[in-house]
């Protein structure tokens, strides 16, 4: 009979047993699993490693995994993590991430792109008086040396759509300077990459030339730009002026169209943060190639809870309308946005398996169930490529186990959800609520809020849904009572951020009367808000008695810019006075302590 792994074995005696140890390298089956990693442990970067050490004894804290599929787990995070190695050498043979066509752009898109906001060096943009950011500087930083790695790896497996845009501080220039070296010095031909950039909307015409203007003083060095976005149109009054054409409007899309006449840029289209039915009408307008849009399996950000023209709530609608309209679908940031994936919750590991990881589950939806044509990572490091490439193979797969394992995962997740909130709320719960642009929620994110509360009591995601009402509670601060809604919404709301958190005094009885059950929702709403409200304190022992705990952490080190856009990480960042992000010195000597911790339990296996 094959045993189950159990923490009660009895570790076996030596100097090395201690708390600094992973419990399952101390166990009897030990030194078995250190001899697989040992095995492949000179193809494994360190934060490879790390992530492998890190997953494996969070399975076996689980104590659910027959001693066979322990090691079979271990023997498959190693066969992902030595992607890297096997790459070099046979170039007819290795395995490259596909590519599929991007709607009626006819762009061959590799299914993962590489998404620029999480490794460029500061947030302040590089059109800021005073202090913006040196380039010589920026580009000769130890950021720029990531993001030139990042890049490589990328191109290494396939990768080759690099997205960033003017609102991610200095990542454009970065990325430009980075590809435009790798043409000059032969490594890459310009027409075997795609770049994308984006640029918000602004209000007056002559304000958007000068942002063009900052942003071609960038990327002429490539050429061209061959996917050209409007940046975070979120809500109507962006979208009328964005598509007036009349003699005296400001004709943003018109001026798009002289650029691509220009051979300035190749393909239009848009990204959005906004309520479902402001997306649904960028799409119906027919006029964009393509969409950057939120729709995730665990919600779809800030269009989650909000009408869909349709009855429905989110974003399936306007993915399917635009697949309808052969445009270009591209899924923004599922590992983040969609669920914090990379530090998932126990729920959500356990529920989905130790053959899928919540990553590789996420990008599988995507492809497979949602039928978009390309994820994006927001890449740090060049390592949180393991598990996309992972995810690639796997959709390459035609054996039928891929589908499996994907609907399985499907399908326990859906009956965890009902199971927890009910078949009613399941059904019903984000239907028939108002957007955040409208008078009736006098601009709480009632939907989005909603949403939390589902993230959090079906799948325990807490680390994820407080980082998501934390952004909500900024405008909150700054909505005045004693002005209109409009001035209020004009002067709080951010594009890429919209709606604000609960506000106790509002009286929601109008603007839930269409609700299945109002009451339930203001109970859940005024708790979404005890829980996660920016005073809110929950000890780790309280969040894993809720099971709101998370599973395990496959961040190794902070990105460059920090996770937060947040005035203090960009001025104290930019001054020298806080070290935001890259590689550490308690990473590095991490990952050497395992690798010695696994050598010599390797060596006492073989002796």
């Amino acid at each position: 009979m094959i045993r189950r792994l159990s923490r009660k074995f009895e570790a076996k005696p030596s100097e090395e047993d201690d708390a600094s140890i992973p419990s399952f390298l101390s166990s009897p089956l030990g030194p078995k699993i250190a001899t697989i990693i040992e095995a492949h442990s000179s193809k494994i970067h360190n934060d490879s490693f790390l992530k492998i050490i890190r997953q494996l004894d969070f399975w076996y804290q689980q104590n659910t995994l027959k001693e066979e599929e322990f090691v079979a787990l271990t023997e498959r995070l190693c066969k992902i993590a030595v992607w890297r190695e096997e790459l070099v050498g046979d170039e007819d043979n290795k395995f490259t991430i596909p590519k599929v066509r991007f709607g009626k752009t006819e762009v061959m898109i590799p299914i993962v792109t590489c998404g620029g906001m999480r490794v460029q060096e500061t947030w302040i943009p590089d059109t800021i008086p005073l202090i913006k950011p040196n380039k010589s500087k920026v580009i000769q930083s130890s950021s720029q040396a990531n993001l030139r790695d990042v890049i490589l790896n990328c191109l290494k497996c396939g990768l080759n759509h690099f997205e960033t845009a003017r609102f991610y501080g200095s990542s454009e220039v970065q990325f430009v300077t980075a590809l435009a070296g790798l043409v000059e010095d032969g490594t890459v031909k310009r027409e075997e990459f795609i770049f994308q950039t984006k640029l918000f909307p602004n209000e007056k015409r002559e304000d958007f030339l000068k942002q063009w203007e900052a942003s071609w003083s960038n990327v002429h060095k490539l050429g061209y730009v061959d996917l050209f976005s409007f940046h975070c149109v979120s809500e109507d009054a962006t979208i009328d002026n964005l598509l007036d054409e009349s003699p005296e409007g400001q004709g943003l899309y018109q001026f798009a169209l002289n650029l691509q006449k220009e051979g300035k840029i190749k393909h239009i289209g848009f990204s959005t943060h906004g309520s479902a039915e402001t997306i649904l009408r960028m799409i119906n307008s027919e006029k964009f190639s393509y969409v950057n849009i939120h729709k995730h399996y665990f919600g779809d950000y800030h269009a989650a809870g909000t009408p869909d023209t349709k009855g429905g709530e989110g974003n399936e609608l306007a993915v399917k309308r635009a697949l309808e309209l052969d445009m270009g679908v591209f899924q923004i940031s599922p590992f983040d946005k969609g669920g914090k994936l990379f530090r998932p919750s126990t729920t959500v590991a356990v529920a989905i398996g130790p053959e899928l990881s919540p990553i590789a589950f996420a990008a599988l939806h995507a492809w497979k169930t949602q039928k978009m044509h390309t994820v994006s990572v927001g890449f740090a490091r060049a390592s949180d490529l393991d598990e996309v490439v992972d995810a690639a193979r796997m959709f390459a797969d035609t054996t039928g186990k891929t589908d499996a394992l994907l609907k399985a995962a499907e399908s326990k997740l859906q009956e965890i959800a009902v199971d927890k909130l009910g078949k009613d709320w399941y059904e019903k719960g984000l239907l028939n609520v108002p957007s955040f642009y409208t008078e009736a929620s006098d601009g709480m994110a009632l939907g989005h809020m909603l949403w939390l509360h589902n993230c959090l009591t079906a799948y325990g995601m807490y680390e994820f849904a407080k980082d998501r009402y934390g952004m909500l509670e900024g405008a909150s601060a700054k909505w005045k009572k004693n002005k209109s809604f409009e001035e209020n919404k004009k002067k709080c709301f951010n594009p890429g951020n919209p709606g604000r958190s609960f506000d106790a005094t509002v009286d929601l009885s109008e603007a839930l009367k269409d609700h299945y059950n109002p009451e339930l929702a203001k109970q859940k709403l005024a708790e979404v808000h005890e829980w996660l409200n920016k005073d809110a304190k929950i000890t780790d022992e309280e969040r894993a008695a809720k099971g709101w705990s998370r599973a395990y952490n496959l961040t190794t080190w902070g990105e460059f810019p920090g996770e937060v856009v947040s005035i203090s990480n960009v001025l104290l960042g930019r001054m020298g006075l806080r070290t935001i992000g890259g590689p550490t010195k308690a990473a590095a000597d991490e990952s050497e302590q395992m690798r010695e911790v696994v050598r010599r339990r390797s060596s006492a296996a073989e002796s």
